[in-house]
């Protein structure tokens, strides 16, 4: 059973000031009793669930609104939306108390209810003391609740704040020590990439002196090459062309020698080509022999010389020999 205590002004009465006590059991919508003391008298009443309904077709609302705003208006709610006014009639051997909902200076009756005088007002101010009391040591308990919670919840803050404040303090530590860290990795980073790049530039330097430095080579041993080819050619010709000076001088010697008629000589002209062919013969072959290891060893210049200087000693008594064999066929002459 609920229980529900509060003061009301009537403002039609000389004292104005009454209390107000209703009891129901489940909801007002269930019907509920009235008591009304003034702390002389004591008046009593009930209104069932019948006029609960009626009152609600009356206004033309659904009975769950009606309820909440006869709860709100008896009982002293959260009140939201208006006030309410209480109306008491004249005394009488019975009275009836109307309760009015005020809204922007309009007034409408919820509802009323008919009060009979108490025979024992004693016992109804006893009631209302006792539920006074009794309210009082419940909110002192929960008060003294509220209040040991909040100690509580104060000393929780305070510990908080002081791990938070450690907290704090050790975040910003390890956020120093975490960025001079990283502040040195990355340093030791950017030194290593720059050695790294450093030694990018010098390898790169170097491949690129290495190059130049192999393409003057291979410039300079094919023009070493060229100029030896070309002066062993030379070389060639000439000890041919005095090879045949000597032979001619030789035979113009013989011929003096011998006091022969410029007549009586024979045309040694086919003489002579028979002579160059001999020449070119099997001493020609050595030396085409001899050139062939030459060129196959471009690649050393001084083997290439020393072969050249061979093949040109070899030329040289080739040509002796066929000298030897003229002055044979002059004699013959």
């Amino acid at each position: 059973m609920s229980v529900s205590v509060t003061q009301i002004s009537v403002p039609s009465e000389s004292g104005g000031t009454f209390f107000l006590k209703v009891d129901w059991v489940d909801d007002l919508g269930a019907g509920f009793t009235v008591a009304l003391c003034d702390g002389e008298s004591a008046w009593m009443g009930e209104v069932s669930e019948e006029e609960v309904e009626q009152e609600a077709q009356e206004l033309e609302m659904r009975k769950e609104s009606y309820v909440k705003e006869v709860q709100q208006a008896l009982t002293g709610a959260v009140r939201s939306g208006g006030d309410y006014a209480f109306q008491l009639s004249p005394e009488n051997r019975a009275r009836c108390l109307t309760y009015e909902k005020v809204q922007r200076d309009i007034s409408f009756r919820l509802g009323s209810v008919e009060l009979l005088p108490c025979p024992e007002p004693d016992r109804v101010i006893k009631e209302l003391i006792s539920y006074g009391l009794q309210q009082s040591r419940e909110l002192r308990a929960q008060n003294q609740t509220l209040l040991e919670q909040n100690h509580r919840l104060c000393g929780e803050q305070d510990r908080i704040s002081t791990e938070l404040e450690r907290y704090v303090q050790g975040k910003e530590s390890l956020e120093t020590e975490l960025y001079t860290r990283f502040v040195l990795v990355l340093n030791q980073k950017k030194a290593k990439i720059h050695q790294l790049q450093e030694r990018l530039r010098l390898l790169q330097e170097q491949q690129q002196e290495r190059g130049v430095r192999g393409a003057t080579v291979a410039q300079s041993a094919a023009l070493e090459e060229a100029d030896s080819g070309d002066s062993t050619d030379e070389e060639t010709q000439n000890i041919a062309l005095s090879q045949v000076s000597t032979v001619l001088v030789r035979d113009v010697t013989s011929q003096s020698s011998q006091d022969i008629d410029l007549s009586d000589i024979p045309d040694v002209a086919p003489n002579r080509k028979r002579r160059w062919r001999h020449l070119h013969g099997p001493g020609s072959e050595v030396a085409e022999c001899s050139r062939d290891p030459r060129q196959s060893g471009r690649k050393d210049p001084a083997h290439g010389k020393a072969q050249t200087n061979q093949d040109t000693a070899q030329e040289s008594a080739d040509v002796a020999t066929p000298s030897t064999k003229t002055d044979r066929l002059f004699e013959d002459f």
